[in-house]
């Protein structure tokens, strides 16, 4: 369970990186170094929350399954 949280992070980081880098939000040199990285960080943190959700959801809290979840926030 525990090598499942750290594979999403590490998927969470990558997609984020990759996403900035890709020039989805503007090119890094129009965005900025710093503005660069804080979307990376805030893109990090939204994947923890969902991988949080997902390990609520499995243990029974909520309605629905882990898949819906992933669907209904686009990730």
């Amino acid at each position: 369970n525990g090598a499942q949280k750290l594979l999403g992070i590490l998927i969470a980081v990558g997609e984020a990186v990759a996403y900035v880098l890709s020039g989805m939000y503007g090119s890094v040199g129009q965005l900025g170094v710093g503005n660069a990285i804080l979307i990376i960080i805030q893109l990090c943190f939204a994947g923890i929350i969902v991988i949080c959700l997902d390990e609520l959801l499995q243990k029974g809290y909520g309605l629905g399954s882990g898949i819906s979840l992933f669907i209904a926030t686009n990730i």
